[in-house]
């Protein structure tokens, strides 16, 4: 039982560098075949769609994260040198209950979506011995290799892994029009002249709809905006709008197709609504938009059918 929760007494530096990447690389291969990101050095999601590069991209984030942020705080707090190779083998190890939850993640215990609660109840019961014997696993691995004890210890180690998680999530949403989506996001926006602007005023709301489903299929955001209100554009900016995309992405599974045979248009007090079914592997959500009096999106949202 110690060995489990401590095994960095035994198996250190280039020895556990290279177990905990070829976990690591495992983990990666398992979670991008049955679908579960690990988004984050403590984030575990289900359903999601992604390559095997943006699989072995993300173990890569964590795991840099993970080892700077430990190493630097580790040479302040520690009153002698840590050895670098020391801290990145033993946090490499200290992920490995990560390979053993992506093989568990193969039973039928994945929610389906977010309103799945039954199996969402389930999947986070599963996995909360698995983080927690990573955590141990960091911890030790934190004070072997730094050589600290007591309150130092723990009060560095929870400093230095909540900003490792933090590091590796802003890192993982930079990266992740590349991770998941279907297209790499467009630079430049092809609204942006003055001419544009008044011919897009021109379009009917059904137009517009039938713009903005086109570029939700290329991953074009920006253009999305263009049709929003000044309101909308404040709240909802390009890269609001992408991470609202993902997380979407994350709980439906790959986006496959937009029904525009299905359209409904319905009069809600001064908002004309237009609702269009866009098809994921897991599930089907209606793309809410909500047009105000002037033509301009005033409201966005991914619902579920029923």
């Amino acid at each position: 039982m110690k060995f489990l929760i401590n095994p960095f007494e035994r198996i250190a530096g280039w020895q556990a560098l290279s177990i905990g990447i070829a976990a690591m690389a495992l983990t990666a291969v398992v979670g991008k075949i049955n679908n579960v990101a690990f988004d984050g050095v403590l984030d575990v999601h289900t359903g999601a769609s992604f390559s095997f590069s943006a699989s072995f991209a993300m173990q890569a984030v964590n795991i840099i994260s993970l080892f700077l942020t430990m190493w630097l705080v580790g040479v302040c707090f520690s009153k002698t040198k840590p050895r670098i190779i020391d801290i990145a083998g033993t946090m490499s190890l200290a992920r490995a209950p990560m390979l053993l939850l992506a093989i568990v993640c193969f039973l039928p215990i994945t929610p389906h979506s977010i309103f799945d609660i039954p199996r969402l109840a389930i999947f986070i019961f599963v996995c909360m011995p698995f983080l927690a014997w990573m955590i141990a696993l960091m911890y030790n691995a934190y004070t072997v290799s730094c050589h600290l004890k007591g309150v130092r210890a723990v009060v560095s180690f929870i400093c230095a892994l909540l900003v490792a998680e933090i590091v590796s999530k802003v890192i993982i949403f930079l990266l992740s029009g590349s991770l998941f989506a279907n297209e790499p996001i467009n630079k430049m926006c092809e609204f942006e002249t003055k001419e544009s602007v008044v011919a897009i005023d021109s379009l009917t709301i059904l137009q517009k709809t039938e713009n903005v489903v086109k570029a939700f299929e290329r991953s074009d955001f920006k253009a999305i905006t263009v049709y929003f209100d000044a309101n909308m554009k404040k709240a909802l900016p390009p890269v609001g709008l992408r991470m609202a995309w993902i997380q979407t992405s994350i709980t439906c599974g790959k986006f496959e197709k937009a029904d525009i045979y299905n359209i409904k248009e319905t009069r809600i007090d001064k908002y004309n609504v237009i609702e269009v079914p866009f098809l994921f592997a897991k599930d089907t959500r209606n793309l809410r938009l909500a047009f105000n009096e002037d033509g301009e999106i005033s409201g966005l949202f991914f619902l579920p059918v029923n």
